[in-house]
């Protein structure tokens, strides 16, 4: 009984270890073939390793390149980008020019009209002056004389030099002389008038219209500052003996005594030592009588209406 049941159990023991053997070669086996497959699949890693080692070497490479492009292409713009500031400027410089030419152009143009235009208008003056002179004497002087009044300075001076032109021996001529000074006096150009008035007064030293022009030369150079000169010529009218109207003596007398009272307001020359010559030289002048004449008291004349010097 018990030898039998040793003989069993040596079966069992022996059955398992040929169990476990077989099991164990399989183990193995498959082990073996793991570590074929392993190895297989390292290899086939490592080069796939190598070949990613080698495209990423690659696409680095073509990572820089692009880069260098890329740097060059930003200098190359920005280079490009100066360029076209610079002729932008240079274009902009170019068209203010050509505007600031323009416009002085315009400039031009606009002032050539101008003058084209005053030309013409001058012109047209003249030519209506030359064809409005009346013919008759007493319509030239009465024309003259309207267009004083109506303060047509110009052409009144034109009309009473056509009347000292074609009448040069007529007794008006020293009074139309006198209104051609009077027009520029009004006009404020005291010098040309204080010329016409010297003239006369050289000229026409007999003729009761010296007094007017004394009393206006006083007022002309008053208005010049040059207050002895006025102050000698008003002198000439108020002195004993004048044959100014007593309405010219009195203004005459009104007129020294405002120069007089002056502080620097009105009167520029009182420094001055050797003012007033050319006046008192003008005056004794026309009170001398000329070669061959001899001095006779002249009828007083009705002044105009005397003005004062400021």
């Amino acid at each position: 009984m018990l030898h039998c049941l040793s003989v069993t159990a040596a079966l069992v023991l022996q059955t398992g270890c040929l169990t476990l053997k077989s099991e164990h070669d399989k183990l193995a086996e498959r082990v073996t073939k793991l570590d074929a497959e392993t190895g297989d699949r390292g290899k086939q890693l490592d080069e796939k390793l190598v070949e990613a080692d080698q495209k990423l070497a690659e696409l680095q490479a073509k990572l820089d390149q692009a880069e260098t492009m890329l740097r060059g292409s930003q200098a190359g713009i920005g280079a490009r980008m100066d360029t076209v500031e610079t002729e932008v400027a240079e274009l902009r410089g170019s068209a203010e020019n050509s505007e600031l030419v323009a416009s002085a152009s315009a400039q031009a143009m606009s002032e050539l009209r101008e003058d084209v235009d005053k030309r013409l208008r001058t012109l047209e003056e003249k030519l209506n002056e030359a064809t409005s002179i009346p013919e008759g004497k007493d319509e030239l002087w009465n024309e003259a004389d309207r267009q004083l009044q109506r303060k047509n300075y110009k052409l009144s001076r034109t009309l009473w030099r056509t009347f000292i032109s074609r009448y040069p021996g007529d007794p008006k001529l020293p009074e139309a002389n006198f209104k051609v000074g009077l027009t520029f006096h009004s006009e404020r150009d005291y010098k040309s008038a204080l010329g016409v008035f010297y003239n006369i007064i050289q000229t026409y030293s007999e003729d009761p219209i010296v007094s007017d022009a004394l009393y206006y030369s006083g007022l002309g150079f008053a208005k010049l500052g040059q207050c002895k000169n006025a102050i000698a010529y008003f002198e000439a009218i108020s002195r004993a003996g004048s044959n100014a109207s007593p309405q010219y003596q009195k203004a005459a007398k009104d007129q020294i005594d405002i120069l007089k009272k002056d502080t620097g307001d009105l009167c520029f020359d009182r420094e001055d030592a050797n003012a007033g010559a050319a006046a008192k030289q003008s005056v004794q002048e026309s009170q001398s009588p000329k070669p061959g004449e001899t001095k006779t008291e002249a009828k007083p004349t009705k002044p105009t209406k005397p003005g004062k010097s400021k």
